[in-house]
C-alpha cells in the first residue's frame, strides 16, 4: 500500500519537527563530538529552508536558536 500525496506530506513534516527536537537535546550534550554537532547543525538548516519556504516560518526562531546551539 502507498501513502497518498497528502500522508507522504504529513509524515515529512511530523519527521522534520521530531528531528529538530532531537537536535535540540543534542545541543544540550556536552559530549557529542564536534563534526556530528556541526553536520546536524547542517541538516536542521536545511530542515528550516524548507519549512519556511512552505508557510511554516512560526518555527524559524526556534530552528535559528536550535542551529546556533549546535555551533
Amino acid at each position: 500500500m502507498k501513502l497518498s500525496e497528502d500522508d507522504r506530506d504529513r509524515l515529512a513534516l511530523h519527521t522534520a519537527f521530531a528531528v529538530h527536537q532531537i537536535a535540540r537535546w543534542v545541543a544540550t550534550q556536552q559530549d557529542v563530538p564536534s563534526e556530528i554537532r556541526e553536520r546536524l547543525r547542517g541538516h536542521i538548516s536545511a530542515i528550516e529552508g524548507v519549512l519556511v519556504t512552505t508557510g511554516h516560518d512560526w518555527i524559524k526562531d526556534e530552528i535559528e536558536a536550535t542551529e546556533r546551539a549546535l555551533a
